[in-house]
Order: structure tokens, then sequence, then C-alpha cells
């Protein structure tokens, strides 16, 4: 029996919560959906963010939805 499982592949995202994207956006700020992602009920933001260090920093970070109980940065070094 052969099985199909969908793959997503994202070298940078970012999730959000409630609390920091209204931190970032203003109060009662809701994401605007850029387009679905082949995870059900989730999408990629039509909203980005920079990310910033000490050394260095990274522009337009796409913001995924819908928002999550806590804020999570992901990058991949390759």
């Amino acid at each position: 029996m052969e099985k199909n499982i969908p793959v997503g592949i994202s070298g940078r995202h970012v999730h959000v919560s409630q609390a920091d994207l209204e931190t970032l956006f203003g109060d009662g700020y809701e994401l605007d959906t850029l387009k679905a992602l082949s995870q059900p009920n989730q999408f990629a933001a039509q909203e980005t963010v920079e990310i910033v260090t000490a050394k260095s920093s990274i522009k337009k970070v796409r913001i995924l939805g819908p928002v999550r109980k806590q804020t999570q940065v992901e990058l991949a070094l390759t």
C-alpha cells in the first residue's frame, strides 16, 4: 500500500502568540492570509518581521498562522 505524506519546507519563519502579535502590530490585530500551507488550517501570513541580533539581522521573515500559545522563531543554517 502506497501512502503520500505532504512535506512543507521553510528555511525561516516565525510563529507568534497573540500577545506578541499585538505588541508588533497593535491591539486586536489579526494576521492577513497570503497563502494556505499544505498542513490543514495553516497559512503563510502577509506580515513579515525582521529578526535582529547583536551582530546582524534577517529581514522579511514570514509569519505563519494561526497564532500560537508561544512565539517561536525557526531558522535553518543552510
